[in-house]
């Protein structure tokens, strides 16, 4: 018969909390922001083809569109999506930042201005003004029934 020594126990712990990622005390999650509206839908497995646009989704997929309000210092929190996020600004002005931009330069977007994220590229977006910021997020390729958002740790590049 084999004894599992505490040294054992311990260095197999270890090795499970690197291999699943386990630390999620770093990670952020939005603050100042207001959800207005969720919804969600799944989608069956399409096709679509244009000259500027394609689209192939072989599995059944939910779609999920959010409005969201920002309120002056609010911020969405370093944060992707497991598919691609389409937002567009209704209101106000946010600043988007991206995680693997090592000079942490934010982009301004206005009401009246989009931007898409593409899938699992982490981001956070901030309202750096004194008044309130409307967006609508319109995310595909999410698991049905699954997380649109993943948390992420700061990556370091931005001070915040």
């Amino acid at each position: 018969m084999r004894r599992i020594t505490s040294a054992g126990i311990v260095i197999a712990v270890v090795a499970l909390v690197m291999v699943l990622g386990a630390d999620t005390s770093t990670a952020t999650t939005a603050k100042g922001v207001t959800p207005n509206f969720t919804y969600r839908a799944a989608i069956a497995p399409n096709h679509f083809d244009s000259n500027d646009f394609k689209m192939f989704q072989k599995n059944s997929e939910d779609v999920v569109v959010r409005e969201l309000t920002f309120a002056p210092g609010g911020d969405s929190g370093w944060h992707s999506h497991p598919g691609p996020a389409y937002v567009v600004v209704i209101q106000g002005t946010l600043t988007n930042y991206q995680g693997d931009d090592p000079t942490c330069t934010g982009v301004k977007i206005s009401a009246g201005e989009g931007f898409v994220e593409p899938a699992l590229h982490v981001h956070i977006a901030r309202n750096e003004t004194s008044a309130p910021a409307v967006v609508v997020a319109t995310l595909l390729n999410v698991p049905v029934g699954g997380a649109y958002r993943i948390d992420a740790a700061p990556p370091g590049n931005c001070p915040f």
